[in-house]
């Protein structure tokens, strides 16, 4: 997924340049025109690169609910900017996302520790069913 961003911006760079051709001529270029570019470039970058770990650590279920909760920059922008209100039930609705991100979070933590100690109490009984034993085990015969 690390290639993700550098060949969306190949692939989008020759789309551009083929599709829209007389749009990129006709533009007046500026600073002022180049940094919106820019800014967006490095927003998808570090979208990107926040999306690896993301998905490495919580998984795509995580990735999901916090898709959910990202329309909340635009109703702040909405108050603060535009002064408008917005109704109550957006606000019962992201509360109940959240909700849900921190207990899918809490629940997937603790299976996560589950899984853990089940596997190793597996390698044990593997361990003693083979004779093998354990490190302690052989270290403690060794010494009586």
């Amino acid at each position: 997924m690390s290639f993700v961003g550098l060949f969306g911006a190949i692939i989008g760079a020759i789309q551009i340049s083929i599709f829209e051709r007389d749009a990129l001529n006709a533009i007046h270029w500026s600073t002022w025109a180049v940094l919106p570019y820019i800014g967006i470039a490095i927003s998808v970058f570090l979208f990107y690169s926040v999306l690896t770990f993301l998905l490495k650590t919580n998984g795509t279920a995580m990735f999901t609910f916090s898709l959910l909760t990202s329309d909340m920059w635009a109703v702040l922008i909405r108050i603060f900017t535009y002064h408008e209100k917005v109704d109550w039930l957006y606000y019962l609705g992201f509360a109940t996302t959240a909700i849900g991100l921190i207990i899918y979070s809490m629940k997937e933590n603790d299976q996560e520790r589950q899984r853990g100690g089940e596997v190793v109490d597996e390698q044990r009984k593997l361990l003693d069913e083979e004779g093998v034993g354990s490190l302690r085990d052989s270290l403690i015969g060794a010494s009586t």
